[in-house]
């Protein structure tokens, strides 16, 4: 069955759902990765690179492409993951903790993403089932897609800003810089 969606918003659905799909893998493979990274450096400037998405640089404008129900699982999956992000950056625990309540919340937002990925695979078959076969069997595309040359309007207007913005943070982390120390 044809989506009544445009050829636009179908394509701004697609990227949403290619967002989440890689930054959920991200967070689920490189889980142990992280986390060991973490509790041998003590270093929190890997988590950026882990949980980077297209969402949060997203404008309303962005969004309105999405019907109410993708919004809103997008809001839930997105608020599932900015609390894993904000946990990692925060705590204090020991590491093996951390790796427990990293496992708990994934766990939590398993079911986000599930709800997210039935609701967008509706709009894009334009049926309330899922009558499509998987995305992987459709296109194996790369690994990780997340940094491709398409850019949303909120990604855009976010760059704009940066080149405008001259006086530099007062007051940078400390631990994005050792991380960028380390790789230099």
């Amino acid at each position: 069955m044809k989506s009544k969606r445009s050829d636009l918003e179908l394509r701004y659905i697609l990227l949403y759902k290619l967002d989440a799909k890689n930054l959920y893998d991200r967070i689920v493979k490189r889980r142990h990765e992280y986390v060991e990274i973490f509790s041998l450096k003590r270093n929190r400037a890997i988590f950026r690179e882990i949980f980077e998405n297209r969402y949060s640089k997203s404008s309303i404008k962005d969004l309105s492409h999405c019907s109410i129900e993708v919004i809103e699982s997008l809001n839930s999956f997105y608020t599932a993951v900015d609390e894993i992000y904000w946990y990692l950056k925060h705590t204090q625990d020991m590491p093996n903790t951390i790796e427990d309540e990293v496992h708990r919340r994934i766990n939590a937002l398993e079911r986000q993403y599930e709800m997210l990925s039935l609701y967008i695979d509706a709009e894009l078959t334009g049926s309330s089932q899922t009558e499509v076969e998987s995305f992987e069997e459709i296109s194996p595309a790369s690994e990780d897609i997340h940094n491709d040359a398409f850019q949303m309007d909120g990604e855009f207007q976010e760059e704009l800003e940066d080149q405008e913005y001259i006086q530099q943070e007062q007051y940078p982390d400390m631990d994005e810089q050792e991380g960028e120390e380390e790789l230099s």
